[in-house]
């Protein structure tokens, strides 16, 4: 169990920096990206488009908070092994909720910008690979079955 919460505590890490970038490229002039590589390849088309923010708030700046969020459930529940039944509870719910957001995202990528971000497809990845191991190890730990009392 402590490998699986390193590996989601790296990978959510590694969704932070991605994200990070991710944030730089919404406000960073169109011609300056260096993820843009043609028109349908494209991190402006998607991080400057008029569904890169919710409510004002860039998709990639909510992104940091969710894969900071992430860090923090699992790093409870490496330092501290009575609270790990919850904080892999919060992992896999909030996990699923992450990757439900990455596939509208992605859905809004293809069919409506017709454009990729290479930085979208890393988090996506990301998402899909912290959501599988959060699922995985709560459902092989019966993490997600009610406690029994007594």
């Amino acid at each position: 169990m402590k490998l699986v919460l390193i590996a989601i505590i790296m990978l959510a890490f590694a969704g932070a920096v991605d994200s990070g970038y991710a944030l730089n490229q919404h406000y960073a002039p169109p011609d300056l990206s260096s993820c843009d590589f043609n028109e349908t390849i494209s991190c402006t088309a998607v991080n400057q488009s008029k569904y890169s923010e919710v409510a004002g708030i860039p998709v990639a700046g909510i992104g940091i908070a969710g894969y900071l969020m992430f860090v923090l459930f699992a790093g409870i529940a490496l330092v501290k092994p009575r609270k790990a039944r919850m904080m892999f509870k919060l992992l896999a719910l909030t996990s699923l909720g992450g990757f439900l957001v990455a596939l509208c995202l992605t859905y809004i990528e293809l069919f409506v910008l017709k454009a990729v971000c290479p930085l979208c497809v890393i988090s996506q990845a990301l998402i899909a690979i912290i959501m599988s191991l959060s699922w995985a190890s709560a459902l092989r730990n019966r993490f997600l079955r009610p406690q029994r009392s007594g």
